[in-house]
Parts: structure tokens; C-alpha cells; sequence
């Protein structure tokens, strides 16, 4: 008996230590995407003193997500404090954080297979209870769709959030087993909703999902049935107040604000209806790449999925959309079947109903499958079960799951090896994606560091990828501006055609990497750059006047670009000050933009006004500002007074004497 159990989890560990083996060669990579604003210039998560003051201060430095991931952002700060900011102990980090999901998995998969044999199959064999977790999990572990929320930093709020999840869901199925057999377990279903189901929220807000993988479960292993095998009104009861109602909540709120989601397209190049048509191609892009995954095909970035703008343009909408509802309605028929595919089925709709459905996110990512693969994996393995040819069954069940296992562990570590190094890892993404805009600029971009470091074999190449990522359709302004920057660094000749491109691309739909790109060529004019203030001035107007700003906190952004210009290029501090005051205006919520303000007002030494605007500040409720904000502005404000005082009396002794 103690032989029988230690194989299964001497091959789990093999297969842990394996997966540490296909992710290696991938933590020695960099800092990339979305890490440098997050992680890398997020001053809110250095400090030198370990305190809650300190720590609150960074679990509310994210400008992501409405809940702002303070659980994510505080691992984040911690990360840094105890291993400082070298890229390695962060992927380190979120490589542990996949093992312990990956034993979450192990776990919640004994549970299930358990729950399984109890309620629909008792002749289930121990084996199968056994090793069917450990060869879901340990397929999980190694799959290739995975990369992106373990080497991808930032993406750790993806896997934490999944972390909790995984843990709520053993609770959940674990309260409910002895809920059916010995009549209690509201302890376990209730504490893993509100403790795991908070902590994942609070990492990321597709933790809310908890409670739809609880419904799939409950659908298709427990069916609302009680000890006695009766409708059990009270997790009838639960599931409407912990799922319907907050469902019901906001449609409600859709319903009574119809612009609100709307709104959230107008920076988007889609539309609602198009984004739904389109994410029914990219679900079945999905599972391929979990059946199947493809070195060529995965990759950080999937701007180049062709918009659906119909269900016949193109013409692979319609037969996508056939697909899903094919796959979706056998499950939905099949659960008192085969209980186990529907649940992986279903499992894997539920965890892309937030991310894949309404909501103006973009197309698609990677990371977005974190969780919801593993319903697929398990979908799979469990359809080897129904194999009844005698003879045929067992060397296909024994035989196939290693087999997929030493693919996909082949497959992420030749992915991981290309992230090990940026410029590989960049140069790969525009060999795979040549019409992904993000893709291809990262090249150009990677090729442009090492020009700007002296490496001249650089600069063909960099004006290249850089030239081809401003032609592609949905690629902003950030390829232009860093030909600008780049011709103006090395003494090249800065083409006027680029700035035409700029003040052209701006008056259209403008993202938040057209902000960033505003910003740096601002940054740029008094540093390197020399462009005539005429043009930056057309340029910062265009943005301005944009019709995609108006009215939303993100314009704050621009004014605080266009105030750095006039101050630190044209040295207009009253400018600076208009614009600086304009964003707090904008986006009084925003605890940079206060700071901003208040230490240009300490610079110019207009302490009244800073005495204003730090009572102003104090009453904003601007998210992640502390006491200790609000202390160092009065102590600097208090000193400045003292010090004009100070200058102002020896100014009037020299004049007494000179008198």
C-alpha cells in the first residue's frame, strides 16, 4: 500500500523538477512589456523601511485593474525589499508560485476524482483516483501556454489570483463531499469563498470567477443533491447570492448606465459586437494551442488576430462560432455521461467568460488560459477513460499522457530558451508574428538599445523593424517617436515624415502606448532631441484635442507630459504649473499627479499655494497616499517658510547696513 502511493507522488516531484528544468533557461531573461511601468519605474515599491505605512503605499501603486491588485502589488514590493529589482528572483518567485498551483491542482483533482466515484462511478478504481490528478496537473505544469504568466513578471497577478482560486475550488469541493456524507462542511465551502476568493480578487479581478468554477463543479459532480439525495435548497440558496445576484448587479448597472462599456471602446479600433465575434475565433485559437500548441504560433503578442467586423468577414467567424456552440451543447448534454469532459469543457468557458466575452479588453492573451486550460487537460485525459477496446485501452492510456507530457515540456523549454535572452526572444516574435505591430517594434526597439550601447550592426536593422511596425495598421505612435529619438542619439538626419505620422496617427483613437510615446518624446526635447517647438506644440494640441480623451481621467496623463515639456524644455514654470493643476483637476483620485504638483509649487517656493493644494490633497482620497505623504509635505513646506524667512532677514540687515 505505501509502494502504491509513493509512485504517484515520486513522479509528481519528478515531474516538479521537471518543470523547473523547461523554465530554467528562461529566468536568466529581462524585464519586458508592461514590467517596466509596473515593476521597474514604480518608485511606490522602493523603500528602506519595512512598515504597514510603507507596504499599503505599494499595494496601491498599480494603476491596473479597478481594484488596483494590492495583493499582487504588495508580493511585488516584498519581492524587491527582501531580493531587490534583478528580473531573476522575480521570475524565481513566480515559478514557485506555479509549483504550489500545480500541487493546488494535484489536489483539487484528487477531490474531484474523489467527489466522481462517490456520486457517479463506485466501482472507480483507486488507480485511476490516484494518478489521473497527477497526469492533469503534471501536464499543466509543463504546458507551453503557460509561459507567459511565469517568465512574464508582471503576470503574476494572473498566477496568484489563480493560486487562491485553485484553493477556494479544493475547499469548496471538499465541503461539499462532507456536506453529502457526514451533513457538514459550510465551514470549509464559506471560508474558502470569502478567504481564497478575496485574496484572489485582490490579485487580479478574474479571481471574481470563484464562484462560476464552484457552479461547474456543483453542475456536473454534485447537482445540488443533499446527504439524502435531495434538492438542496441552501446551495441553491448560495450560489444565488454569491453568484446571481452580483451577475444580476451588474447587468443591472449596464443596464442603467448603457454608455459606461461603450465608453470603454472608443480607444479601441473594434467595436462590442465586433470584439464578441472575434473572441469566438481566438477561443478556438485557444484550444488548439492547448491541444496542440505551436512554437510558431504562441507568442507575448496577438495584435495581429485579424478583427472580425462580421460573422462572414472573414469567413472563419461563422465556422468558429459553429464550433464553440458544437463543443459547448455536448457538454451540456453529455454531464450525466461523462461527467468529468463536461466539467473540463465547461470549466474552460467559465474561466474565459470574463476576460473573452464583453469587456474592451484586447484580443487576446496568452495568460487568459492560466486556469482555464487545465479544464481542457483535464477534458482530455478523461476522455481516454472512455477507450473500450480491450486490448487497444491500456497502452493508449499508459503510453499517451507521458507522450504529451515530453512534448509539451519540449515545446516550453524551447520557448523558454528563446525568453532567456531579449533580443533572441524579440527577434523570434517578429519571425512568428511579422504583422503583429507590438512584435515587430520590439525588435526594432531591442536593436535600437544595442545601436544606442555601439554596436553599429544594430542601426540597419532597428530603422527596419521600427519603420515596418509604423506601416502595420494599429500601431500607434511609439515606432515613429523612437525613430525620432534614436536618429536624433546617433546623428542621423530625423526625417519630417515622421513627425507627419505622429500628428496624423494622433488625431485617431489614441492607447496607452501612445501616451508612454507622448511622453518619452517630451522627455526627449531636453535631453537629445531638438524638434522645433512649433511642431511639439501642433503635437501635444493634436493630443489634447482628441476626441477619445475627452472627459476621462487618462487626459491627466497628457497634461502632466505637456507641463514636463514646458518646464524642463522651455522653462515655463507657470506652464508647468497650469498643466500639473489641469491633471490633479482631471484625475484628483490619482496620487501622482498631487505629488507632481507639490513639488513644482516647493520648487518655485509658492508655499501658500502649497499649503492650499496639500489641503486640497489631504481631502482627495487619492488611492495609496499615507500619512507619511501628507508629513513630508508639511515638513518641506514648513521648512521653506522658514528658510524664506531666514533670507528675507538678512536681505533687510545688508539693506540697513548698505543704508
Amino acid at each position: 500500500m505505501q509502494t502504491a502511493r509513493s509512485k504517484p507522488a515520486l513522479f509528481f516531484l519528478i515531474l516538479c523538477i521537471l518543470t523547473v528544468g523547461v523554465y530554467y533557461p528562461g529566468l536568466s531573461g529581462d524585464y519586458m512589456f508592461d514590467d517596466m511601468q509596473n515593476l521597474l519605474l514604480n518608485t511606490r515599491l522602493d523603500f528602506e523601511t519595512l512598515d504597514l505605512e510603507s507596504l499599503q503605499s505599494a499595494s496601491l501603486s498599480s494603476g491596473s485593474g479597478t481594484l488596483r491588485r494590492p495583493v499582487s502589488m504588495a508580493s511585488f514590493a516584498l519581492n524587491r525589499y527582501f531580493f531587490g529589482m534583478h528580473p531573476f528572483s522575480y521570475k524565481v518567485i513566480n515559478l514557485v508560485i506555479h509549483l504550489l498551483t500545480g500541487i493546488g491542482l494535484l489536489l483539487l483533482g484528487r477531490l474531484l476524482l474523489k467527489s466522481y466515484r462517490a456520486g457517479h462511478h463506485p466501482d472507480l478504481s483507486p488507480a485511476i483516483i490516484t494518478w489521473l490528478p497527477v497526469i492533469v496537473s503534471g501536464i499543466w505544469l509543463v504546458h507551453p501556454l503557460n509561459l507567459t504568466s511565469v517568465l512574464y513578471i508582471v503576470q503574476r497577478m494572473t498566477s496568484l489570483a489563480t493560486l487562491f482560486t485553485v484553493l477556494g475550488l479544493c475547499c469548496y469541493t471538499l465541503g461539499r463531499y462532507r456536506l453529502i456524507r457526514e451533513g457538514s462542511g459550510w465551514t470549509w465551502i464559506l471560508g474558502g469563498l470569502f478567504l481564497f476568493g478575496g485574496l484572489a480578487v485582490f490579485s487580479k479581478e478574474n479571481g471574481a470567477l470563484l464562484p462560476l468554477y464552484m457552479l461547474v463543479i456543483e453542475m456536473t459532480l454534485f447537482r445540488f443533491r443533499n446527504s439524502e439525495n435531495k434538492f438542496d435548497k441552501r446551495v441553491a440558496i448560495f450560489f444565488g447570492l454569491f453568484l446571481l445576484l452580483p451577475a444580476g448587479g451588474f447587468l443591472l448597472w449596464l443596464l442603467q448606465q448603457p454608455g459606461a462599456l461603450q465608453h470603454g471602446y472608443l480607444n479601441r479600433d473594434f467595436t462590442l459586437s465586433e470584439r464578441i465575434l472575434t473572441e469566438a475565433r481566438v477561443l478556438v485559437f485557444y484550444l488548439k494551442q492547448i491541444l496542440l500548441p505551436s512554437v510558431s504560433e504562441l507568442g507575448l503578442y496577438h495584435d495581429d488576430i485579424r478583427i472580425s467586423r462580421s460573422l462572414l468577414e472573414p469567413v472563419t467567424t461563422i465556422y468558429a462560432i459553429a464550433t464553440l456552440t458544437s463543443i459547448l451543447v455536448a457538454a451540456l448534454l453529455l454531464v450525466r455521461k461523462v461527467p468529468l469532459v463536461s466539467l473540463g469543457i465547461l470549466w474552460f468557458f467559465a474561466g474565459h467568460t470574463l476576460e473573452s466575452t464583453i469587456l474592451p479588453l484586447e484580443i487576446a492573451h496568452e495568460h487568459r488560459n492560466y486556469l482555464a486550460d487545465y479544464g481542457i487537460i483535464l477534458a482530455a485525459v478523461a476522455a481516454l477513460l472512455q477507450i473500450q477496446g480491450r486490448q487497444l485501452a491500456p497502452y493508449i492510456n499508459i503510453v499517451t499522457p507521458p507522450l504529451f507530457i515530453c512534448l509539451f515540456a519540449y515545446t516550453t523549454f524551447a520557448r523558454a530558451e528563446q525568453w532567456s535572452d531579449n533580443v533572441n526572444q524579440a527577434v523570434f516574435e517578429a519571425i512568428h508574428h511579422p504583422d503583429s505591430p507590438r512584435a515587430v517594434f520590439s525588435a526594432g526597439r531591442i536593436h535600437a538599445r544595442l545601436a544606442i550601447n555601439g554596436r553599429t550592426e544594430s542601426i540597419e536593422p532597428a530603422f527596419k523593424y521600427l519603420e515596418r511596425a509604423s506601416e502595420l495598421s494599429r500601431s500607434g505612435i511609439l515606432p515613429d517617436v523612437v525613430m525620432i529619438k534614436l536618429a536624433n542619439i546617433l546623428d542621423l538626419p530625423v526625417k519630417g515624415e515622421w513627425y507627419d505620422t505622429v500628428i496624423s496617427k494622433l488625431k485617431l483613437s489614441i492607447n496607452a502606448a501612445d501616451l508612454n510615446a507622448l511622453h518619452i518624446l517630451g522627455q526627449c526635447q531636453w535631453t537629445t532631441c531638438d524638434t522645433p517647438r512649433p511642431t511639439m506644440e501642433i503635437i501635444f494640441q493634436t493630443a489634447l484635442d482628441n476626441y477619445s480623451l475627452q472627459g476621462k481621467p487618462v487626459l491627466a496623463f497628457v497634461y502632466t507630459s505637456y507641463g514636463y515639456y514646458q518646464i524642463n524644455a522651455l522653462g515655463r514654470f507657470d506652464q508647468g504649473r497650469r498643466y500639473f493643476t489641469m491633471a490633479v483637476e482631471t484625475a484628483p483620485h490619482e496620487l501622482h499627479y498631487w505629488i507632481n504638483l507639490l513639488k513644482l509649487l516647493l520648487e518655485i517656493k509658492d508655499y501658500e499655494a502649497a499649503e492650499y493644494w496639500l489641503t486640497a490633497f489631504r481631502s482627495s482620497g487619492a488611492k495609496g497616499a499615507t500619512k507619511r505623504d501628507f508629513e513630508r509635505f508639511r515638513q518641506a513646506i514648513d521648512k521653506g517658510r522658514m528658510e524664506n524667512i531666514a533670507e528675507t532677514s538678512m536681505a533687510d540687515q545688508v539693506t540697513s547696513k548698505r543704508n
